[in-house]
């Protein structure tokens, strides 16, 4: 190879200005051809190259080192008649660039038709190939036994392996490669032909079947490698990895932890041997501990290997990406983005799918889609693309809704810069994140543009914005909706719930003083559903619920004017039109609970409810469809609606503590029977929580505490909801240092405190806040002692607590901790029936 010589008198001519017409014969240089060849010695023997000195590279290098090779090949050297500069053609001055790549030569279009028989042939080949290694596809497929992508990606590796080389330092890489090439087959011959795990347990287990090494072996790896000298590691370890492999995949890992260096690993072994062990596993079909192994081997090389040092398969980053959890796919994308690693447009949009179902994690996601619109052939409208831009869009129930980039609309701005055209299914989540924040206008913001772009809205986006509209209790957006859905005659089950929930939530809304939890003008807004039912839904399977005929309740006035929030509600029911009796729907279960929830609400008698009490559990004796079916599909929610109107009234307190007896003495013997509960489903935590809630209110803060206790017991865990109760009933009884204990508590069982614990406190006077928050320094100062939930109630239970006030009865829990170690049979009739 040369390099052309420039002489300082045609430096300093070329560095003077001239202003006019450049002549040819003023560029004239005098130039020569320099030699920079360098003699390489040629590989004698075996002997002698396996004591070469390693030839080091850094990091533009691919950190790759010479292989020591048993059985060489003269390695080629630079050709005599190698054209210097003057003796290569030049340029005519005719325009014969068209495109920005040239076409290829007429001596590599030569060398890819030549045939191939062995390696030394393939070698060849591709030293003549100039860069363009694409041509030995084929080849490589034939010669090394590869598949179409393992061929594709070993021709990435001869590009990183030899660009920039001379033919002498290529022949000498080339060599080591095809030497590895031919171990690579074999290794994969192996791991095909023969399963490393036996079929049965029966068959014996093979010499190279996948075990995980031992703690004492690893050491004494790790030992004898720092005792040697850097170059015979260079030496050993090609052949060390080959090895192991063939003697025991599973060490194949802890291995190359134990001995990586990018310095003498070659990269196309790392990246070959990822490859077998995942190719392992899918034979295999080990279990996911041996599959995390590998996972933790990949971030181990990608967290100690420089940029651009290790290229994996596609598919090998696609099994790893789709087997880890969200929590980690973030952190593995962007360590791939640090290397500098090549991710095809499929993987990145695999990684933006899997992020973009938290909130947390939508922003990276959206990067990852924008970043993606500018690389050329990738189509953001296409199903797969636009289906990621929808799982954006759409917030999941339980997440956080973030603000700034995060936020739905932000998130819409960067789609749209990327290129996106949103369809109805898109607009329709997005509506749905709005709403879920409480920005309704917004959402009938989005729905305009539907109009305008003339796309027709279905059900789905009906439900959207009266579900909406029914949480942020905006009564002239629930007007707008259901005019529009009943011009269009769109009325369906989830629709009518929606509106039924909403007269219900939007009574439920109203605060009144002094009230515990009976809520006031509960009769009327009962009255208001029933109308509306009547209107969508035949009333044969709620009329088997009440003990009253429900068309005493169609009457076109009521008895005494209604207030304000109801009065707006009367007129919208008054507007809509019944359908046909041919056309009347079937309620489902959520119908039914929620019309029972709303007239079990309205009664003020604690009789009457003992008597819907009474008149359930017949039902279910009697293995009523209906009720069996309702029992079924909403669990808890009827028993936990008694409860709650029990627990209203003092005198009915034991009747609510007797309920969640006997759901706990039918459902446990319901499961010995059967091994699973159907029809009689365990008290749960929504069960425990509304018996709590119902206990402080009546100010009986060691029945909370108890109660509590029992909910541990049974194996449930409690919830903020659980704890804020007992954190307010502590504040109610001025036991603040037990309340301040629990909220210290939940710091260190790692539950984040509200809103609503924030409310308990402010709801103290001045003094005693100021006394919670002396207590609270002094608290945190002190250092945690750790401790179960059981034992933490117990000890509260210990301290004494509620000296003063009514204590409740433990008779009922003793009852319930009998049964629990010696089963029997309860005395109530309706409940042995079923």
């Amino acid at each position: 190879m040369s390099t052309s010589f420039i002489c300082r008198q045609c430096i300093a001519r070329l560095t003077q200005p001239r202003s006019g017409r450049l002549k040819s014969k003023n560029l004239q240089l005098h130039t020569r051809a320099v030699s920079t060849l360098i003699p390489q010695p040629a590989w004698s023997s075996a002997e002698t190259q396996w004591r070469e000195q390693a030839v080091r590279h850094d990091i533009a290098d691919d950190h790759e080192v010479q292989i020591p090779v048993l059985h060489s090949i003269p390695t080629p050297q630079a050709t005599e008649d190698e054209p210097s500069v003057e003796q290569r053609p030049k340029w005519d001055g005719h325009p014969r660039i068209w495109k920005f790549t040239p076409s290829r030569r007429s001596d590599v279009a030569a060398v890819a038709r030549r045939p191939v028989e062995n390696s030394r042939d393939l070698m060849a080949k591709i030293l003549g190939s100039l860069g363009n290694y694409r041509i030995v596809h084929k080849d490589l497929m034939t010669i090394y036994g590869l598949s179409h992508q393992e061929a594709r990606h070993a021709v990435g590796q001869l590009g990183r392996l030899l660009w920039g080389r001379s033919r002498v330092e290529a022949g000498m890489r080339l060599e080591s490669f095809n030497i590895w090439k031919n171990h690579f087959k074999e290794l994969l011959q192996m791991v095909d032909s023969s399963p490393l795990a036996a079929k049965t347990d029966a068959d014996p287990p093979r010499s190279n079947a996948w075990t995980d090494p031992k703690k004492e072996d690893l050491e004494t790896v790790k030992d004898v490698w720092q005792r040697l000298s850097q170059q015979r590691r260079e030496f050993l370890w090609p052949q060390m990895a080959i090895n192991t492999f063939r003697s025991n995949p599973g060490a194949v890992p802890s291995f190359i932890q134990a001995t990586f260096q990018p310095s003498w690993c070659p990269s196309y072994i790392v990246e070959d041997l990822v490859t077998l062990l995942f190719r392992t596993l899918d034979n295999i079909r080990g279990d996911q501990s041996k599959r995390r192994k590998v996972e933790e081997l990949v971030f181990f090389l990608l967290e100690h290997c420089p940029p651009k040092y290790l290229v994996l398969e596609q598919v090998a980053i696609y099994k790893i990406a789709s087997a880890m959890p969200i929590s980690r796919l973030g952190d593995f994308y962007q360590t791939l983005k640090r290397v500098e690693h090549p991710l095809h447009p499929n993987t990145l949009l695999h990684f933006a799918s899997g992020l973009a179902h938290k909130s947390e994690y939508k922003v990276q996601a959206a990067d990852i889609i924008h970043s993606l619109s500018n690389v050329r052939g990738f189509d953001i409208n296409s199903p797969a693309a636009a289906s990621v831009c929808t799982t954006l869009l759409t917030v999941e129930e339980g997440d956080a809704l973030l603000d700034g980039r995060a936020a739905p609309d932000e998130l819409f701005k960067i789609l749209l810069d990327a290129g996106f055209r949103p369809n109805l299914l898109n607009l329709s989540a997005l509506m749905r994140n709005f709403c879920v924040r409480g920005r309704v206008e917004v959402a009938w913001n989005i729905f305009d543009i539907l109009n305008q772009r003339g796309i027709e809205p279905d059900t789905h986006v009906f439900s959207i914005l009266l579900n909406g509209s029914k949480h942020a209790l905006h009564i002239e957006s629930v007007q707008r909706i259901v005019s529009i859905i009943h011009a269009r005659k769109g009325w369906s089950i989830p629709l009518v719930n929606d509106l039924l929930d909403y007269v219900y939530r939007n009574n439920e809304s109203q605060r009144l003083w002094k009230r515990r939890q009976q809520k006031a003008n509960s009769a009327q807004a009962w009255r208001l559903m029933v109308q509306v039912y009547s209107k969508f839904f035949d009333f044969f399977r709620l009329q088997m619920f009440t003990l009253f005929p429900l068309e005493n309740l169609l009457a076109p006035k009521f008895s005494q004017k209604l207030p304000a929030h109801l009065e707006q509600v009367y007129r919208l029911v008054a507007a809509l039109e019944p359908l046909p009796d041919v056309l009347l729907m079937r309620p489902n279960s959520v119908t039914l609970g929620l019309m029972l929830r709303a007239h079990l609400r309205s009664i003020h008698n604690p009789e009457v409810l003992q008597k819907y009490h009474l008149h359930f559990q017949k039902l279910l004796a009697a293995g009523n469809r209906t009720a069996l079916k309702l029992v079924r599909d909403s669990g808890t929610m009827v028993y936990d609606t008694l409860i709650r109107e029990f627990m209203q009234f003092r005198p009915t307190v034991q009747r609510g503590i007797k309920i969640v007896e006997n759901m706990y003495a039918a459902s446990k013997r319901e499961k010995e029977k059967y091994g699973g509960n159907k029809n009689h489903p365990p008290p749960s935590v929504h069960t425990y929580n509304t018996l709590m809630n119902g206990l402080r209110n009546h100010n009986l803060t060691r029945g909370v505490l108890t109660t509590l206790s029992m909910m541990i017991r049974e194996g449930l865990t409690p919830d903020i909801v659980t704890w804020n109760t007992v954190i307010g009933t502590l504040l109610r009884g001025d036991h603040l240092a037990d309340a301040v204990k629990v909220m210290r508590y939940l710091e260190q069982i790692g539950l984040e405190t509200d809103s609503n614990t924030a409310h308990e406190v402010a709801r103290l006077n001045p003094s005693k806040r100021r006394r919670v928050a002396l207590l609270m320094e002094k608290m945190w100062a002190k250092p945690v002692t750790s401790m179960d939930q059981r034992t933490f109630v117990e000890s509260l239970l210990s301290r004494g607590v509620n000296r003063g006030h009514p204590q409740l009865s433990m008779k009922k829990v003793r009852k319930i901790n009998r049964e629990r170690r010696e089963p029997e049979r309860t005395s109530e009739a309706a409940v042995d029936a079923t």
